[in-house]
């Protein structure tokens, strides 16, 4: 359910800092002009009158949105001083992706984030001790979950606090993400399977038909461990255990982004370490199976950043790609 969100922005007047509190003041417009677009929005989308009221409503609409990406591109375009100049940053990309973004995939991507941004802690974008920025920060997500949740986005996010909770011994079906998770884990398993041959010291010779056959067949198993992967990222979030699961495919997409071999065994060190944080409690029929797929991930994650291409520098020594979130 979108919350309600109103004009009002408190504004700022710290960190004294010249160029962080210029990108302060830019943010909260950014805020604002995301709140009238969406009240714009609201307004054209429930208007059925006569045409020269219609191009009232659309003028608004444009107006608003051309401040709204305006805001957007100085921030982007900003210096990036801290990590509170990031976090905007990242907002503002994000903004930006969900106000130009072609497919559905992007926005349920973001979507589901700002659904789970107080529950992840993969997406560390609030600071301790800094009580307004976090106000305004949450303003901005919560006027982002607003325009999105508007009827025809077909991307409302899920209410958290108004998921099911089962009892003990309950039994139900699937949901998309489950049923999308479970197919995250064959591709993985797939995947690995098809990289084991390639391992230097098991190749053999690089030009030999054997060699390119099984490249060729590990190629498809990472395009289809892609797909897999997005079909998660997207996935409606219909109950707690859904979260969960969508936090494990978010730690997988975080991890495969990732160019720099260092940053990725960095990145997947804290994860493991973090692992009994990430499994859900609860002795129902539902929450065994996901910690059941949960153990599984980990020991596939395990695999995957064994082998020498993923996990350490290949032959080109850049690892394993995919494409960054609101770029």
């Amino acid at each position: 359910m979108a919350k309600n969100s109103n004009t009002t922005v408190p504004s700022f007047t710290e960190p004294r800092t010249g160029g962080l509190r210029a990108m302060f003041a830019r943010f909260t417009a950014l805020v604002g002009s995301l709140v009238e677009l969406t009240d714009a929005e609201r307004d054209l989308g429930g208007y059925q009158g006569q045409d020269p009221a219609l191009s009232a409503f659309t003028g608004a609409v444009d107006t608003a949105r051309a401040q709204t990406l305006t805001h957007c591109a100085v921030i982007v375009a900003g210096e990036t001083e801290d990590e509170m100049a990031h976090g905007m940053q990242t907002v503002a990309r994000m903004v930006r992706t969900v106000l130009t973004a072609d497919t559905f995939s992007e926005v349920a991507i973001i979507r589901n984030l700002l659904s789970m941004r107080n529950e992840t802690v993969l997406f560390p974008v609030f600071r301790p001790g800094h009580d307004r920025y976090n106000s305004v920060m949450e303003r901005a997500f919560s006027a982002l979950a607003s325009y999105i949740a508007l009827p025809g986005t077909g991307t409302a996010a899920a209410d958290r606090g108004l998921m099911a909770r089962l009892s003990e011994g309950t039994n139900v079906a699937h949901t998309a993400m489950s049923r999308n998770f479970t197919g995250l884990l064959g591709a993985m398993e797939r995947y690995i399977r098809a990289e084991q041959p390639l391992q230097r010291p098991l190749a053999g010779d690089v030009r030999a038909e054997p060699f390119a056959r099984a490249m060729e067949q590990a190629e498809a198993t990472l395009k289809a461990l892609h797909g897999a992967l997005h079909d998660v990222m997207v996935a409606d979030l219909v109950r707690p255990e859904d979260g969960a699961l969508w936090e494990l495919g978010y730690a997988l997409f975080t991890l495969m982004a990732k160019n720099d071999d260092a940053d990725r065994a960095f990145f997947f060190d804290t994860i493991m370490a973090y692992q009994p944080g990430f499994m859900v409690p609860g002795p129902h029929a539902v929450a065994r199976r996901t910690r059941e797929m949960q153990v599984r991930y980990f020991q596939l994650i395990e695999q995957m950043m064994a082998l020498q291409d993923f996990g350490g520098p290949g032959p080109d020594d850049d690892g394993a790609s995919w494409p960054m979130l609101a770029a």
